[in-house]
């Protein structure tokens, strides 16, 4: 009969050799090669967008700047989640909000946002203004940066709103242009 510590040793030796053959790759596996033309990136939205953004080039100072944000899909997909919107210039108040019937706005930490009820198909576009008042002691320019901010929704998912999805990690795609309005006195 073996001495205990002989079986022990014995274990160490034989144990390492045994999880090598259970780990190792079929040889059949390591000649299949991966099917070409299916891999897709996976920093790439569902669908990206051209901005249309349309603001005065000149406002008085305490004036209002009325902003047309116009976002078409280019595609690939069908864009079902995105929100219109964008960080609205400093030392202004948000003061009215033309959007489609049943578009839910609100300000969040990355700016002003609208979700519209509206999925647009490939080419479609869609168009949200925004209107702000400065404050009479604005100087110098304001600059707004507005577009479209667009997410790919995981199954499930489409009853969260935008903090839940921050939370959660989804990554969202911002396609943003800069307005710049000069203040006048």
């Amino acid at each position: 009969m073996l001495h205990p510590i002989s079986r022990i040793a014995a274990l160490a030796l034989v144990a390492p050799l045994a999880g090598t053959m259970l780990l190792a790759a079929p040889a059949s596996a390591a000649s299949a090669k991966a099917p070409t033309g299916v891999v897709t990136k996976a920093d790439d939205p569902f669908s990206s967008f051209t901005i249309n953004l349309s603001a005065p080039k000149r406002v008085k100072a305490g004036g209002k700047i009325t902003y047309i944000i116009k976002a078409t899909n280019k595609g690939p997909y069908l864009a079902d989640s995105f929100w219109t919107g964008g960080v609205l210039p400093k030392g202004s108040k948000l003061t009215k909000v033309y959007a489609p019937k049943g578009s839910e706005c609100g300000l969040y930490d990355d700016g002003f946002w609208c979700l519209t009820p509206r999925a647009l198909q490939i080419g479609d576009s869609e168009s949200i203004s925004v209107v702000v008042q400065l404050s009479k002691k604005t100087r110098g320019t304001a600059t707004a940066y507005l577009g479209v901010d667009t997410v790919d929704l995981p199954t499930g998912a489409e009853t969260l709103n935008r903090d839940e999805l921050e939370r959660l990690g989804i990554k969202h795609w911002y396609f943003v242009k800069k307005a710049k309005t000069g203040i006048v006195r």
